[in-house]
């Protein structure tokens, strides 16, 4: 049975269309239910009977409201007046002692007695305002789930949601700091997803306040809460709005950080012409302050989402400049790595020669780089490349080499031997 038929969610008013969110969450009731391994397509209780049962199998919500507590004056329990200043104070040193004693329980391994007294306190922070009690949840919220209390974290997401309702949707003009620790909150619990949502509303709201430095924060908690949740395209869309601010203001050098944030948001999305442009970019600024290590690195990069568009010869001429940059740079770190690709490349479209003379380049490369891993790969790769092409005599001389690296190194010595008695079987074959 599908279980939105099963337990109905409330959505909540919908007064006041930018705050119009919903939250996907199973209710506490029914995670209970699940949790309980009941079956309850098969339930064939009577109203009385089934009523009886829910009450002994349900938790309460520890975060609800029910019998008075002595810390609250009666009269403000009874929402006939408010809390005084000093009463304000009185309950927000207690509440304080609660936390300190929860902490306790919990550094001596009580985690539900710990959890029972942090319930107590968080069901009483929201008697002083909507402020302090979204502070204790996310601080609360923090512990969960470090510990693990997946029920508790749900109560607590049920519990953002009245206060998403009751104080920020049903109001006309909503406060953005309000807004924003709840955001937070949702986080906190592990609901990203709202959170993306709510942060998008934050923007909305900035923007329509012409309030900028609201604005680029609400971008970039979007930014970082999206790419969390490996939501690219809304992260996408948040680094380009941070682009533009910076790029408004002139700030350079927080350009640059949201395009190398693009680069790497586009390739994870396969968008391989935008990440190309971003890189071209990134290029161009750090040519001009002669950063060799990063223009050959975003070269590299560049060329593989060329060879990913199927444009080869693009790609090669990235590769090529990428390694003419490191030997002249002496990084033959880099010198290597653009050879590797450039030889792959080769290998894709089974140019074999041209793989050959990139693999022995790339051997002189790692012989004045002392990099013997890398030899002893490299002669693996010219020796594959001999084998597919039926030169058996080349492929045996060079994996011969690459074990006697693999020796020193100890290091895949059994790998080169199974190729040298592979090859060793085909010559027999030829002969």
């Amino acid at each position: 049975m599908v279980l939105s038929r099963l337990f109905s969610v409330s959505q909540g008013p919908r007064r006041g269309s930018q705050l119009s969110l919903q939250l996907f969450t199973v209710s506490a009731y029914a995670l209970a239910w699940l949790t309980l391994g009941v079956p309850l397509s098969g339930l064939r209780l009577k109203p009385a009977a089934a009523q009886a049962q829910s009450q002994r199998a349900l938790p309460d919500n520890p975060l609800r409201l029910r019998e008075p507590d002595p810390l609250i004056p009666e009269a403000v329990w009874a929402g006939e007046a408010a809390l005084t200043e000093s009463q304000r104070r009185t309950l927000g040193t207690a509440l304080d002692e609660l936390d300190r004693q929860a902490q306790e329980a919990l550094s001596q391994g009580n985690v539900t007695e710990a959890f029972e007294v942090w319930n107590r306190e968080l069901r009483l922070r929201r008697f002083l305002g909507v402020g302090a009690e979204l502070a204790a949840l996310q601080r609360v919220g923090a512990i969960a789930w470090e510990q693990q209390q997946f029920y508790q974290l749900q109560v607590m997401r049920e519990r953002l949601r009245e206060i998403q309702i009751q104080s920020l949707d049903e109001v006309e003009t909503p406060d953005l700091e309000a807004l924003l620790a709840l955001a937070e909150s949702y986080e906190t619990v592990g609901a990203r997803s709202v959170a993306v949502e709510i942060y998008q509303t934050l923007l909305e709201l900035a923007r329509s306040r012409g309030d900028e430095a609201r604005q680029e924060e609400a971008w970039q908690r979007l930014g970082e809460t999206a790419l969390q949740d490996l939501d690219y395209e809304t992260a996408a869309e948040a680094y380009e709005g941070l682009r533009e601010l910076a790029n408004r203001r002139g700030d350079r050098e927080e350009e640059v950080r949201y395009l190398t944030e693009l680069a790497y948001i586009y390739d994870r999305l396969t968008d391989y012409e935008a990440a190309i442009a971003v890189k071209q970019e990134l290029i161009a600024y750090y040519t001009g302050f002669n950063d060799t290590a990063r223009v050959t690195a975003l070269k590299i990069a560049m060329g593989q989402d060329l060879a990913a568009l199927e444009r080869p010869n693009e790609a090669i001429a990235q590769y090529q400049e990428a390694y003419r940059l490191s030997w002249d740079a002496r990084q033959f770190y880099r010198a290597q790595e653009a050879l590797t690709v450039l030889g792959q490349l080769y290998e894709r479209y089974q140019d074999w020669e041209a793989a050959l003379q990139v693999y022995q380049a790339q051997i002189e490369t790692h012989e004045m780089a002392r990099n013997r891993y890398g030899l002893m790969m490299t002669y693996d790769r010219i020796g594959q490349v001999h084998q597919q092409q039926g030169n058996y005599r080349q492929a045996l001389t060079s994996f011969r080499r690459g074990l006697e690296l693999a020796q020193q190194l100890g290091n895949r010595q059994a790998y080169f031997q199974s190729h040298i008695e592979t090859v060793n079987r085909a010559l027999s074959g030829t002969n």
